[in-house]
């Protein structure tokens, strides 16, 4: 794939309260055929990805065919690109598992042969980490080859490409305008809008090791099947942060922001305290607290430090937690009640890392305050 981007929905999404796992379905291509598929074009038009729809649940796609032409239609379709598949070969199994969280949606690809195409259309934004494999591009002025380990990003637009895929496997990561806005704001709020990335490739080694290490630990969280609105919302925006720290962008381009002192005030601490305490049970981010209380998020974030000695989602995740215990001593485990599904609820994705936040402040495990 040269581009990775828009989303393939298997079914209508609506949000509904969180519970955990999601839909499951899986679409298999026609039956083998026999050639290569070289010398004959197919052109594929990309879907234009539909909004994103806030919570919900996860929706999971799983595509398997041996045909090269369906193995290219559906790539043209799942990561809106606009290709003519040049050179193709029938036989092994192409592959795409896709997870759709609303916000963002990640992948995983098997192109276990050949293949070559080009492209016209890039129409969505994608994060891919190569696993197996070679991936080549070549533009005018362009001529990059990625292999196992490597980290790229596909952007919208920009000129049309030549690519070739040998026996690739690579994760990819999407993530919608929104998430992407809410933190290039957080970042910096003297670039508010959609932030632009500068370069296809991390800033440097280290980073790209980060993107991967992030990818993989929300992998790993929606795969447990134990999802709520709020475990989603801070995946999102866990993987836009940490995007526009690996990537080269226009957020982060023009060093440090001012340091917003002047609205850090104790009247800033106590709305915003205020508003946590009412909406903690809903998705907020940094950037919905200040502008809840009309300040920048960095001006929040020093109103915290500044007066109470902690940060606004620190503060946020105490109330979460203190939430959580409530429910654990009020809840019957006769009654099928869990921690799992307790700490899910109130955002709590890792259920080791739950169960040492609630040791320290309770001084025992979330499994005995159930039990009474």
């Amino acid at each position: 794939m040269t581009g990775t981007g828009g989303m393939v929905r298997t079914q209508p999404r609506t949000p509904a309260p969180p519970t955990p796992g999601g839909a499951v379905q899986t679409l298999a291509g026609p039956p083998a055929t026999t050639g290569t598929g070289t010398g004959r074009a197919v052109h594929t038009q990309p879907r234009t990805p539909a909004p994103p729809t806030p919570g919900g649940g996860v929706v999971r796609t799983e595509f398997r065919t041996r045909s090269a032409e369906e193995a290219g239609r559906f790539l043209g379709d799942a990561y809106g690109l606009s290709l003519r598949l040049r050179a193709a070969a029938d036989g092994p199994e192409y592959s795409l598992l896709r997870t759709d969280a609303g916000a963002f949606a990640g992948g995983a690809v098997s192109l276990p042969a050949r293949m070559e195409f080009t492209t016209h259309e890039v129409t969505a934004l994608t994060f891919v980490t190569m696993s197996a494999g070679l991936f080549e591009r070549s533009a005018p002025g362009v001529d990059e080859r990625f292999t196992a380990g490597d980290v790229l990003l596909v952007r919208p637009g920009g000129r049309p490409c030549f690519a070739r895929h040998t026996e690739t496997r690579c994760t990819t990561v999407n993530l919608s305008a929104a998430l992407l806005t809410e933190a290039a704001a957080t970042a910096d709020p003297r670039h508010p809008g959609l932030p632009r990335f500068l370069r296809s490739i991390p800033s440097d080694a280290p980073l790209a090791g980060l993107w991967t290490r992030t990818q993989d630990f929300v992998a790993e969280t929606l795969a447990s099947g134990l999802t709520s609105n709020l475990v989603l919302g801070q995946a999102g925006r866990l993987l836009a942060a940490t995007a526009l720290t690996v990537f080269p962008n226009t957020a982060t381009a023009g060093g440090p922001s001012p340091d917003g002192t002047r609205d850090a005030s104790p009247g800033t601490l106590r709305r915003a305290i205020a508003f946590i305490d009412a909406n903690a049970h809903t998705d907020i981010s940094l950037a919905d607290i200040a502008a809840a209380v009309y300040v920048t998020p960095r001006a929040l974030q020093y109103a915290f430090r500044g007066h109470a000695d902690t940060t606004p989602l620190t503060y946020l995740r105490r109330v979460r937690l203190a939430h959580a215990h409530a429910d654990l001593k009020a809840a019957d485990p006769g009654a099928g009640a869990t921690v799992a599904a307790i700490a899910t609820r109130w955002g709590f994705a890792h259920q080791g890392r739950f169960a040492a936040a609630y040791r320290r402040m309770y001084g025992t495990s979330p499994g005995a305050t159930l039990r009474g």
